[in-house]
């Protein structure tokens, strides 16, 4: 296990506090789990099934009646998007 040091002003350690009372947690605790949570919704979310099917519905629908291009206009695209001095390995 690892510590962390961090400071906060007086007053926000006193909410802080309050709440993870309220919640019959330690300071500690709370904080963890404040820190915890954020972390999960800040990854990004993966799809169900159900919405990747309607996300491919939505994607062949905006499609619909153009020409893909063809394999040379993809590779000049590609060639035109990379960086200057950025080695792809």
């Amino acid at each position: 296990m690892s510590r962390i040091h961090f400071v906060v002003k007086e007053t926000a350690k006193i909410r802080y506090q309050a709440q993870a009372e309220r919640e019959g947690k330690s300071l500690g605790q709370w904080l963890r789990d404040a820190a915890d949570e954020r972390l999960h919704a800040a990854r990004p979310r993966l799809f169900t099934l159900e919405e990747l099917r309607e996300f491919n519905a939505a994607c062949d629908v905006r499609q619909a009646g153009r020409k893909e291009l063809d394999w040379p206009e993809y590779k000049r695209l590609i060639e035109e998007s990379k960086v200057d001095g950025l080695e792809v390995t």
